[in-house]
């Protein structure tokens, strides 16, 4: 008997919501669709009002129908304004991560309650449509209510995956798990495309690297085929434990009654497939991707999503735990970490030279020494590749994904550089960070592109001396949109001053370029 979580009914709603389909047509037609904000509450107290008052479900489901549109457009538009937000997040991307959240929580409420009016009707037969349309909806709903928890840095919460899996486990047990009803997609696709989206960590993401992979799974998670656990399973894949609150289990889980196993051998050998034709030249359009998916990052996601998808990755080196007085000092951003070395401006030009909207750059090359803040962290783990650090730093820091860190353990240490690999947030203020080391060096330079009449101005990078144990070579790391290969650059390095051709960009993120130079004979 399929069991889900619902609000009672509370007579304090009762007829607050409109229940006459014209109406609540001409309603949606005149939201303030310019204010996202405004339009979203509107329509979280709408579902909140209708989802806590007695209805048929074949009414509900017609309602739903004119709501679904409706907040679909309006979640867009909030997820828009969460694209930059980064940890702890300021109080506006907070309250609109909140109100993202709860719009899709609502939204699958009122689908929840369609299944199981539907399902435990006393007298006739449920409308199979209606059932299969409300299974593929529902598990639509919780998706994207899983979305904003990535998007808002927020922790799913329990028994998230347990209903998830239950719903689908319904379907199947029904029949109605690849049936294609008007425009709601099979449960079996949306279901595959919540497990690989969980499978793909987006801790490890950047937003618009999530919106990329979902991208990419709604027109290829078919290609992971759910089965029954079997003797001789293909490899790679990952147990499915239908019955707990997580999306997969290990590989030595004992595997229970009812579990699933999801292959992922043909999506890998796709995305591998992808990553050469790209590399050959060929458009996302020729390969039949989605149009958001550019070549450059594109091909940089999929590799890391092979990776992912296909046998799990050992630990290359071996945790050690820190103590509550394991603690370091962070600085984030380029723009933060040049001004900490060298805050002074490139020679023959002066601080007032600069322009506040200096591109490029996450902090203003010349304000107040204060802007540069240096947060406390404690050690969680340490290994020889990186480190997991906690801290509530209390203030807005806006880390992400991909940002560059100047890290040290106190003010007589000097400063090291690394990475941000994958964020949480355990609770409003608790903020977990997972970084990588990149050197035990760095020091501040200026870099200005030689484009045409050098209109360019100077932008801050960091230079990373090069190590010899590691056959590793001198590098900058320059803020993202500034680098082209064989593009030549003066360099302002301290006392010295000579020109360089950017070569191979070693790693791209969303904030930054680390990329080899030649330097370039006088």
């Amino acid at each position: 008997m399929l069991k889900l979580n619902v609000p009672g009914t509370d007579p304090v709603l009762k007829n607050k919501a409109e229940t006459r389909p014209k109406a609540v047509a001409e309603w949606l037609d005149h939201l303030p669709f310019a204010s996202p904000t405004d339009t979203a509450q509107q329509l979280l107290m709408a579902l909140y009002a209708l989802n806590r008052q007695p209805l048929d479900a074949d009414d509900r489901i017609t309602l739903l129908a004119l709501y679904r549109p409706v907040v679909a457009r309006a979640a867009a538009s909030l997820e828009a304004r969460l694209v930059d937000s980064g940890v702890p997040p300021q109080t506006q991307q907070r309250q609109t991560g909140t109100l993202l959240r709860e719009l899709h929580l609502e939204h699958s409420i009122g689908y929840k309650q369609v299944l199981l009016g539907l399902s435990n009707r006393r007298f006739g037969r449920a409308n199979p449509k209606h059932l299969a349309e409300a299974c593929a909806w529902l598990l639509a709903a919780l998706r994207d209510f899983k979305t904003a928890c990535y998007l808002s840095y927020s922790p799913l919460p329990a028994g998230l995956w347990q209903e998830i899996h239950h719903i689908f486990q319904f379907a199947q047990t029904t029949g109605l798990a690849n049936e294609v009803v008007e425009n709601a997609p099979p449960a079996s696709l949306t279901y595959r495309q919540a497990l690989l989206t969980e499978l793909a960590s987006p801790p490890h993401m950047n937003p618009a690297e999530l919106e990329l992979t979902q991208a990419y799974l709604g027109k290829f998670a078919m290609l992971a085929p759910l089965t029954p656990v079997t003797a001789d399973l293909p490899r790679p894949g990952f147990l499915i434990p239908v019955q707990d609150d997580r999306a997969a289990g290990q590989l030595t889980d004992t595997p229970q009654a009812g579990d699933l196993w999801l292959s992922t051998e043909t999506l890998c050998r796709h995305l591998h497939e992808t990553v050469l034709r790209l590399r050959a030249g060929d458009t996302p359009r020729q390969i039949g991707l989605p149009k958001e998916m550019e070549s450059e990052p594109s091909s940089e996601l999929m590799k890391r999503l092979m990776k992912r998808w296909g046998n799990v990755a050992q630990r290359a080196f071996k945790r050690y735990t820190g103590g509550s007085d394991s603690t370091l000092q962070l600085l984030a951003g380029i723009g933060a970490i040049h001004r900490q070395f060298d805050p002074a401006p490139p020679p023959g030009l002066s601080g007032n030279d600069i322009d506040d909207n200096l591109p490029f750059c996450d902090l203003k090359p010349f304000a107040a020494p204060a802007s540069a803040q240096i947060t406390q962290w404690t050690i969680s783990n340490d290994s020889a590749a990186g480190l997991a650090l906690l801290g509530a730093p209390g203030i807005s820091l806006s880390l992400k994904v991909g940002d560059p860190l100047a890290l040290r353990v106190n003010e007589n240490e000097a400063w090291s550089l690394a990475v941000i690999r994958w964020v949480r947030m355990r609770d409003a203020q608790q903020v977990e960070l997972g970084i990588e080391r990149i050197s035990p060096q760095v020091q501040a330079v200026w870099v200005q592109p030689l484009r045409g009449r050098r209109q360019a101005r100077p932008e801050p990078a960091l230079f990373i001396p090069g190590l010899a144990a590691l056959k590793q070579p001198d590098r900058l790391l320059l803020p993202r949109l500034l680098y082209q290969i064989g593009l030549d650059a003066e360099i302002w390095h301290g006392e010295r001053h000579y020109a360089l051709s950017f070569g191979r960009c070693a790693e791209h993120s969303s904030s930054f370029d680390l990329v080899e130079f030649t330097v370039l004979p006088d």
